[in-house]
């Protein structure tokens, strides 16, 4: 049935509209889903691993077969795996993302990214492979990337460097950590869009973890942000309807109707559609799939392509923070969910940012890639912003009242973010000091202290 209406042909606005109305959902069916890549290297030599051969992806891949995951195939090709319902998948330049499961609290997010990492390190372990969590490739350079033979990634790489000069940067070098969380209606989207996407500068400040390029420092504290700004001004950024009362789900129909597409998929084969807009394929008018309308399975694929900082689906899908090391990788879907799925911190979040222009927040988010905590929004340093969303967070989460075994609330995953906010230090801040002062500016003492 599922299948049956992702084929629909679609002739009109509204089908699309309506997509987005049917992912409301009940607050008691909310769900938090965490979606986390990593860097895998030799840990001999600390240098990226290929796709095939003795140490390899394919090597992961069948040790994790044995353990009852199941292939997701391209041709002869795997390119990723899936086991209840949590998805391992790679990204074009051989990152590792688990997808993990939609759960109801943070503790259960917290145990399935603790019983995945257990897992994927026990197998790496045993195939001599390590991983690292950060928002850019500390030492590879572009050229040595070794590259994911996913078709749709092939497009990519031919249209990226069209478009912005960073594009195959943040296709092969960056990791993300990201949050995905539900909304009840079209009124509550508008409310936590507008919230995401005003504070996105704050976010990228508290989580950024990407300090490092070649070798040496790059001058930013999340390059990973940085890059995404210079990749395509088309489908990455922060709308400015996020933030105006015209917000809707019709308005993000009509800028997803304008981002150029990528490619089509059918009976299996990729068909490049690279710089033609969804809107010639409702009218029939693709230059290589003509006459033919697209169904809501191609209206998933191509929003999917779209990259800004949040995007959405049938769901919020929050993409500002960088990779992370153990340290803070339970921490960012504990500071979104206690912002977002509590009425009482949703709203004095909302009022705390109520005077905050499209302007301000551009400018911020321009600027805190490098500046971080030091970047202003409204005269105002966003560290001190930080810690007032961070206590409104808090109480989101004390208010939700999921406890563990042990009578603890969600708050015990803040922990870090405090950490960073009492030490006034972001996580690349931390890495830059280790850097300059105990690792005597040893790039390679990442791979010994920071790696899972």
């Amino acid at each position: 049935n599922k299948l049956d209406i992702k084929l629909q042909n679609i002739d009109n606005k509204q089908q699309l509209i309506e997509y987005f109305l049917k992912g409301s959902k009940t607050k008691d069916s909310w769900r938090i889903g965490t979606e986390h890549e990593k860097f895998l290297f030799d840990l001999k030599n600390k240098n990226p691993i290929p796709y095939d051969g003795d140490i390899s992806i394919v090597k992961i891949f069948s040790e994790l077969i044995k353990n009852n995951w199941v292939p997701i195939k391209e041709g002869k090709n795997i390119l990723g795996l899936v086991k209840d319902k949590k998805n391992i998948t790679l990204e074009p330049g051989l990152q590792f993302e688990l997808s993990g499961d939609a759960v109801e609290n943070i503790h259960q997010t917290c145990n399935e990214i603790n019983s995945y990492l257990k897992e994927l390190k026990i197998v790496c372990a045993k195939l001599g492979i390590g991983l690292l969590g950060n928002g850019f490739a500390p030492i590879v350079k572009l050229s040595d990337v070794f590259k994911s033979p996913k078709r749709r990634y092939e497009i990519m790489r031919k249209y990226m460097p069209s478009v912005g000069r960073n594009g195959l940067d943040m296709m092969h070098r960056t990791c993300a950590t990201q949050v995905n969380l539900d909304y009840l209606n079209e009124a509550d989207y508008k409310k936590k869009s507008k919230l995401i996407a005003a504070i996105t500068p704050v976010a990228v400040s508290l989580f950024s973890n990407s300090p490092f390029k070649e070798k040496e420092l790059n001058g930013h504290l999340s390059y990973r942000t940085h890059i995404w700004q210079n990749t395509d001004k088309n489908r990455s950024g922060i709308p400015e309807f996020f933030l105006q009362d015209e917000n809707s789900f019709e308005r993000y129909v009509d800028f997803a109707l304008k981002v150029p597409m990528y490619f089509i998929i059918k009976d299996g084969e990729y068909i490049d559609c690279a710089g033609e807009s969804f809107n010639d394929f409702i009218s029939g008018k693709l230059k290589n799939y003509p006459n033919k309308k697209p169904t809501i399975q191609d209206w998933e694929n191509h929003i999917s392509t779209i990259f800004t900082e949040l995007r959405l689906k049938k769901y919020l899908e929050i993409r500002s923070a960088d990779s992370c090391s153990s340290a803070g990788i339970c921490s960012i879907p504990a500071f979104w969910t206690g912002l977002l799925y509590d009425e009482d911190s949703l709203n004095q979040a909302l009022e705390y940012v109520e005077n905050w222009n499209y302007q301000d927040i551009h400018n911020a988010y321009l600027e805190v890639p490098k500046k971080g905590f030091d970047t202003e929004i409204k005269n105002k340093k966003i560290f001190d912003h930080a810690k007032k969303l961070v206590a409104f967070s808090a109480l989101g989460l004390k208010n939700r009242n999921q406890t563990n075994s042990k009578g603890m609330d969600e708050n015990i995953f803040l922990k870090d973010i405090h950490n960073f906010i009492n030490d006034k230090k972001s996580p690349a801040q931390s890495l830059i000091e280790k850097y300059n002062t105990r690792w005597k500016q040893d790039i390679f003492k990442i791979f010994d202290e920071e790696a899972f």
